[in-house]
């Protein structure tokens, strides 16, 4: 699992919200979004993106309406009272920052070896614990833990251009021996695998300074990552 985290947080108002929000992105691997009630997503794949809900004193029918508005990832609710939910886990307050991170990447890990989360990347189906890309055909390739990471990565900047300065620190980390040689041969190999036509890429294409995935946003489908 690549880090950069995208955490969706769950707060009854905004000063519990900003309160946590502090504590959280002091750890560079995450980003925090608030996510607004009654919840709501413009797309499958925005819903997708997000890697964990996390709840502050959630109730269930506020899980049940993230639910109903498509996010199908895991859960981590905080609060002072167990909440037992199927789907759902739960972190006693008042609890440490440094306990709560590493909770919070406990569930994204068990989750996704429990249940193969999938991310939608074009017309393919990638498989996030079997590091497999399912063609719209049914073949199934295997990928390596840096391409799965790369398409992970380029899925959440949501049809963004991600400089290779950013997808070499996100994917392989602040290393000074890792050259954007090797970034543009993982992405080579990449579109051996995505592309109809490799030297003319239609899905992971290059832009000035970087890369953009591009995918449509319509009629796709995810069970959450």
């Amino acid at each position: 699992m690549a880090e950069g985290l995208s955490i969706l947080l769950m707060a009854p108002d905004l000063d519990q919200a900003a309160a946590i929000t502090e504590q959280l992105v002091l750890d560079p691997g995450l980003s925090v979004s608030t996510l607004r009630n009654p919840p709501y997503f413009s797309g499958p794949l925005e819903a997708e993106r997000y890697d964990l809900a996390l709840g502050l004193g959630a109730s269930i029918k506020s899980v049940d309406d993230l639910r109903i508005a498509g996010y199908r990832g895991p859960v981590l609710v905080l609060a002072r009272e167990a909440i037992v939910v199927d789907g759902v886990d739960y972190l006693p307050l008042p609890t440490r920052v440094s306990i709560l991170l590493a909770r919070i990447r406990s569930v994204i890990r068990s989750f996704e070896a429990r249940e193969d989360p999938w991310l939608t990347i074009g017309a393919f189906r990638l498989m996030l614990g079997s590091k497999t890309l399912i063609g719209p055909d049914g073949l199934v390739q295997k990928l390596t833990d840096k391409e799965t990471d790369i398409l992970r990565f380029m899925h959440r900047a949501g049809g963004e251009i991600v400089t290779r300065e950013v997808l070499l620190a996100e994917v392989w980390g602040y290393n000074a021996r890792v050259s954007t040689h090797t970034l543009e041969t993982h992405i080579y190999r990449l579109r051996q695998k995505i592309e109809l036509d490799p030297a003319n890429a239609g899905l992971l294409v290059t832009e000035a300074g970087g890369y953009r995935l591009v995918e449509g946003q319509e009629g796709k489908q995810s069970n959450g990552a």
